[in-house]
């Protein structure tokens, strides 16, 4: 029983570092082919204020992600009491993991179409993109502070709604 423990545990580290590799390469293609389709800018890296953007946006999505772990934690923990084969508890885990990727990955995406929409709102006489490709800082790290607020004030929400996925046994009603 240790040993599988052990080797669960494993799995879960190495999966744990390729989701949060994937999750930093997904966030910053997705920044990048935005920013640049906005701005045009030739080349982004050498703008400080698109790198303190681009940093808030993968700090943000990676937030959000990694809430996913407990309740994947939670779902491993379940099926290894459901009598499934090795292959099974696997093959399930992944299913669910998939599941909750799909899902923060889309809520982090709409946190951040929100906060740019939000921006965009309060802002009306501001072309943030065109601010941060002229290196404006100020404008960059605003939106960065705005992204992180919401993303912490909806990830327990998030968690919750995750957790109802969970495969939690059917409990027997005795109360009628």
């Amino acid at each position: 029983m240790i040993e599988l423990l052990f080797e669960y545990n494993i799995i879960e580290m190495l999966l744990v570092a390729v989701i949060a590799i994937l999750s930093v390469f997904m966030t910053k293609t997705v920044v990048l082919k935005l920013y640049v389709s906005k701005t045009r800018d030739i080349d982004p890296y050498k703008n400080l204020s698109f790198m303190v953007f681009l940093s808030g946006m993968i700090l943000s999505v990676c937030y959000l992600v990694f809430t996913i772990f407990d309740p994947l934690a939670a779902t491993m923990q379940l099926l290894k009491a459901q009598n499934l084969s090795e292959f099974g508890i696997i093959l399930e885990y992944l299913k669910y993991m998939l599941m909750f990727l799909v899902i923060s990955y889309a809520l982090s995406a709409a946190i951040i179409f929100i906060t740019s929409s939000l921006f965009t709102v309060m802002t009306k006489n501001l072309d943030e993109y065109n601010e941060i490709a002229e290196g404006n800082v100020g404008v960059a790290l605003l939106m960065v502070v705005l992204v992180l607020v919401i993303s912490v004030f909806t990830q327990h929400p998030f968690l919750v709604f995750m957790e109802t996925f969970i495969p939690f046994p059917d409990v027997p009603n005795i109360l009628g």
